[in-house]
């Protein structure tokens, strides 16, 4: 989020090499016209210097509302992302960020599933069982779904997050956590204009009550030579 309560939401899929092998068709396979027709802008995949190729879908808002209303997209009310939002409230020198979210993994990798594509998949949410994907890939679905959820605000962040950064967050939940995970971060901004101009209004106002009385005692004087 930027300093005026604008900003973007950035959803970024990333394959390693071994990932593109296993779905060659991935950049063709991809569905997206329903993204664009719902104001989000696509592009990729990209492959990028830490190796994975990249599908980035962002949206852009206007306001913390619209903000909220786009997280809503992302998994709907059923879906592991939950109760994510932004706040910015202004004193007169001062602006407040906030961010708040919920993530629960209590279905794992299913989370991301719902029932009409576990319909088309004769009711297997992924299409297969977890311990045989597992026993396809030889290896835990933790350490090959890494997500990272980050977030970035104006001035110093101070969050919950074991990752931090100058004006951000970063969160990396695991699919194996059952339990909720509440994520909250926060930082503020000082519009130093604000304090300048009223520090010069003060000083200016000290030395019009100091030059007053001085003018009065002028001009008594003056009065007083002329009697």
């Amino acid at each position: 989020m930027k300093e005026n309560g604008s900003g973007d939401v950035t959803i970024r899929i990333g394959l390693d090499d071994d990932a593109i092998k296993k779905a060659p068709d991935f950049a063709t396979a991809l569905k997206t016209d329903d993204l664009t027709a719902h104001g989000w802008s696509v592009s990729g995949p990209v492959k990028q210097t830490d190796g994975f190729t990249y599908f980035t879908v962002t949206k852009a808002f206007a306001t913390p509302a619209e903000a909220d209303v786009i997280f809503k997209e992302i998994s709907g009310d059923a879906g592991p992302f939950r109760d994510f939002s932004i706040t910015r409230a202004r004193s007169f020198a001062r602006t407040k960020f906030n961010f708040s979210g919920t993530v629960e993994f209590a279905r794992g990798l299913e989370s991301f599933s719902d029932s009409d594509l576990a319909e088309r998949l004769d009711n297997k949410p992924l299409g297969d069982d977890i311990k045989a994907i597992e026993q396809r890939i030889n290896d835990t679905l933790d350490n090959v779904f890494q997500i990272n959820i980050t977030v970035r605000l104006p001035g110093s962040v101070s969050s919950n997050a074991p990752g931090q950064f100058a004006n951000g967050a970063r969160w990396q939940p695991k699919l194996s956590e059952p339990a909720p995970v509440t994520l909250t971060a926060s930082s503020s901004s000082t519009r130093w204009l604000s304090v300048i101009g009223a520090a010069v209004a003060v000083v200016c106002g000290i030395g019009l009550l100091v030059g007053l009385p001085l003018v009065w005692v002028i001009r008594r004087r003056r009065g007083d030579r002329l009697v």
